[in-house]
């Protein structure tokens, strides 16, 4: 029996890998963007070394900082067995200053974002004032 395969089929194949490996790209840069500010805020990394230290950062929920108590003070962590294989750890304070700089670059991106739509309309604007109108009037 001989398979055969449609060009609308590869097409959707090859769509499917860029739109897989997009998805993964974006999670990286999430990820790294993330630990950019668990670092700054004072969230220490240690790396999983050894084959049990891999085994337990398995099964660690990933790029998602979770909380616990250890020794009746707050644990704050983040597993990234992806990128840096690592696991960041902070207290009560590293936590808060991570929330703070999270914010505060969550308004810097809604500013840069704002920025470049009010560019993109200016830049519009002037398009079709040129023109006179989208219809050329």
């Amino acid at each position: 029996m001989k398979l055969r395969t449609t060009p609308g089929i590869c097409v959707l194949a090859v769509l499917g890998v860029f739109f897989l490996m997009s998805c993964a790209a974006i999670k990286s840069q999430d990820a790294q963007s993330t630990e950019e500010l668990l670092s700054a805020a004072g969230f220490v990394m240690i790396p999983a070394e050894t084959p049990e230290e891999v085994a337990n950062l398995n099964t660690l929920t990933p790029l998602k900082v979770e909380f616990s108590v250890k020794d009746n003070k707050p644990l704050y962590w983040y597993a990234d067995p992806y990128n840096c294989k690592c696991v960041y750890t902070g207290d009560q304070a590293a936590y808060e200053r991570y929330q703070k700089f999270n914010v505060e670059q969550n308004i810097a991106d809604e500013e840069q974002d704002a920025a470049l739509m009010n560019e993109q309309a200016a830049a519009d604007a002037n398009m079709w004032g040129w023109l006179g109108g989208p219809w050329g009037w």
